[in-house]
Parts: C-alpha cells; sequence; structure tokens
C-alpha cells in the first residue's frame, strides 16, 4: 500500500540536528519554584535469576528529583543507567519499591493501583511509533480507546480525536488510516495525540524521537515545542541523544547506575558540568567544526563499560570509571551539593575538606 507523505516543515541546522528555533528565548537559571511532581528517594529493584541463584538488580536507587509545572525536565544517561525504569516508575507501569512520590502537592501510591484522576493527568509516548500502536486499529480508534475507558460519550470522543489529530499536525482524514499506512513520523504524531486525547497535565516522552531520522526528529521537537505551549504541558524527556536534551530541556538530570549524579538547569550543564561523568557524556558529543574535534579517549578502554547493576561498586559508583578517583570514592558514597542556584552535584570533589578541595 502507497505510504502517505509526511507533512513538511522548513528547518535550520543546529549542532549536527535539523531544527527549527525555539518559539521562545531560553529561560534563564532561575525557574519557578512550584513542582508539579517531586520523587523522595525513590528506589526500584528487580529480582533475577543468574546461575541458578536469585539475585536483585538495582534499576533504579534512591533517586530524588522534581519535575517543575509547564517545563521540561531531561534525564540523560548511558543504557543501563534506569532512564526507562524510572519513567516507568513516575507513570506507574511499574510499582516502586520504596520512597515516597507527590503530584500537584498531594501523596501518590508509589506502588499499587492509582487513582484515577492521577493515570488520567499522567501520560507516556514510548519510543518505538510502530510496536506502541494496535495494527488492527484505525488511528481514530487507538486514540478514542482511552476516552471510553474514561467513560465520554460517543460524541465528545469523536470531537476530542479530531482535534488531537489536527493539533498534531495530520489531516482528519487520517481517522481512518492504519499504522501500517504510515510512516515512523506520523505514527509517532499519532502516540502523542493519543497522550493529548485524555487532557494530561505532565507527558513522559521515553526516547521519543530516537527511531526517527534526524528531519523527522526536527519536526516532532517542533511539535512538542508548541503543543507544549499550548497545552501547558510539563515533559519529562527521556534520550541518549544529548543535542535533542539541550534543544528541548529547562533542567536536566543526569543519571547513573541508577541514582542522579548531576542536577542543574541545561544551559548551566552544558556550559559549566561539574560530575566527572557529566563532562565525560559532554565530551563525546561529535562536533561538526573539524577544528573542534575529540582528540582524545575520554576513558580508558578497560573502564569503558558500565559495572553490573546487581553488584555495583561501592561508595560512588562511577569510582571505577573516574580519572579523578579518590581513597574516599571507595569508602562512602558522595552527598549531593548545591554547588550554585538550583546546580547540584553527588561528587567527592566538591565535599568540603576533600582530597581535591586542597
Amino acid at each position: 500500500m502507497t505510504e502517505i507523505p509526511e507533512n513538511t516543515m522548513i528547518n535550520t541546522t543546529e549542532a549536527g540536528l535539523a531544527v527549527a528555533p525555539p518559539p521562545v528565548e531560553q529561560p534563564s537559571a532561575t525557574l519557578p519554584e512550584r513542582p508539579l511532581m517531586e520523587l523522595l528517594n525513590v528506589s526500584k529493584t528487580f529480582t533475577v535469576r543468574s546461575g541458578g541463584k536469585r539475585l536483585t538488580l538495582s534499576a533504579v536507587d534512591g533517586v530524588s528529583l522534581r519535575v517543575r509545572e509547564g517545563k521540561t525536565l531531561g534525564i540523560v544517561g548511558e543504557s543501563g543507567c534506569g532512564k526507562s525504569t524510572l519513567a516507568r516508575v513516575i507513570t506507574g507501569l511499574h510499582s516502586a519499591t520504596s520512597g515516597e512520590m507527590i503530584f500537584d502537592r498531594a501523596q501518590i501510591p508509589a506502588s499499587g493501583k492509582r487513582p484515577k484522576e492521577v493515570i488520567q493527568q499522567m501520560q507516556m509516548v514510548f519510543q518505538d511509533p510502530s510496536s506502541a500502536l494496535n495494527p488492527r486499529a484505525t488511528v481514530g480508534e487507538s486514540i478514542a480507546f482511552p476516552l471510553r475507558v474514561q467513560g465520554m460519550s460517543r460524541k465528545d470522543v469523536d470531537a476530542r480525536v479530531t482535534k488531537v489529530i489536527s493539533d498534531v499536525g495530520l489531516p482528519a482524514s487520517y481517522s481512518g488510516s492504519y499504522p501500517h499506512q504510515l510512516s515512523g513520523g506520523q505514527r509517532q504524531r499519532v502516540n502523542i495525540a493519543r497522550a493529548l486525547a485524555l487532557q494530561p497535565r505532565m507527558v513522559v516522552l521515553d526516547e521519543a524521537v530516537s527511531a526517527l531520522d534526524k528531519s523527522i526528529q526536527a519536526q516532532v521537537l517542533n511539535l512538542l515545542t508548541d503543543l507544549q505551549r499550548d497545552y501547558n504541558l510539563t515533559y519529562v524527556f527521556i534520550s541518549h541523544d544529548l543535542n535533542v536534551v539541550e534543544y528541548i530541556s529547562d533542567e536536566v538530570v543526569v543519571l547513573y547506575l541508577g541514582q542522579v549524579v548531576e542536577h542543574a538547569p541545561a544551559k548551566e550543564l552544558w556550559e559549566n558540568p561539574q560530575h566527572p561523568y557529566t563532562k565525560l557524556l559532554l565530551s563525546s558529543i561529535p562536533s561538526m567544526d573539524p577544528d573542534d574535534s575529540t582528540r582524545d579517549q575520554p576513558l580508558d578502554k578497560d573502564s569503558s563499560e558500565i559495572p553490573s547493576a546487581i553488584n555495583p561498586p561501592s561508595g560512588c559508583r562511577f569510582r571505577t570509571r573516574c580519572p579523578m578517583a579518590m581513597d574516599i570514592c571507595a569508602q562512602q558514597a558522595p552527598p549531593p551539593i548545591e554547588t550554585s542556584d538550583g546546580h547540584l552535584v553527588a561528587c567527592h570533589l566538591y565535599t568540603e575538606g576533600s582530597q581535591a578541595a586542597a
């Protein structure tokens, strides 16, 4: 069957990614204080079998963060650092093993069934736009299903489906199309429309553009920026693409082996990274300037592999790969320290009285 052509948009090139300029100026480092959601020492463990033994895998370990209303919180880190697990804990697809979660100043269950109102206000967009859609259901049916579950009338469902399809930049006629008739970018627009159908306040996007090519990524990023303004949405944006995170985020959390190692306003993090892991991540970004390319190997080849979450290193989990590791790093985990306004870093380099202070 003939593939329906992708909508075209005008883009510019920035840091190797074709994107249109954001519609508003990037916010300053001073951010509004009202958090829509807070995580307090949240952990998630899984039981796995290895060699006939039952072992505990710590995917998320003691994460505390705030998602500010109307803003975008970016979450970055290597594969296996716990980004996707954290996204599923936030949305309730995984129950937290321990910790507290607060949404709109009210505590919500970290495990077990959540209230219907909370489920409605918190939606998720997944990485693979194809597997997230039912191949036997039309676009309209996929978007309408959660609305019918919420008990909306048929008339209201049809009106809402038509509106969200239009809002994500697709013609109303696509309501009768099947997923296989759409391109990858169009399928992801449908997934975004389905997330918006319930009029949520927060949307968690787990690698929502990583399966798309660069030009389509730019279109979807521009769409997300417009929707955030029009719907007053709060985003949690998870990606391994640092250029994309820098473009769309107001704040950024850096995860390593299930723990937060740095949390700062996006502009501050890119201009003044402080944790050694963050510095290594940013140094790995390919440069379009041949005179400004990365010349040195950021990590020794023997320490390039991330340790197992089943048996993580003692103390600071990054110490086995850190070029600035000290004796204290193996003895105790570094506490989060605020080095400037809104900039938190968990590293002994900034602990008062440490070897590095001298």
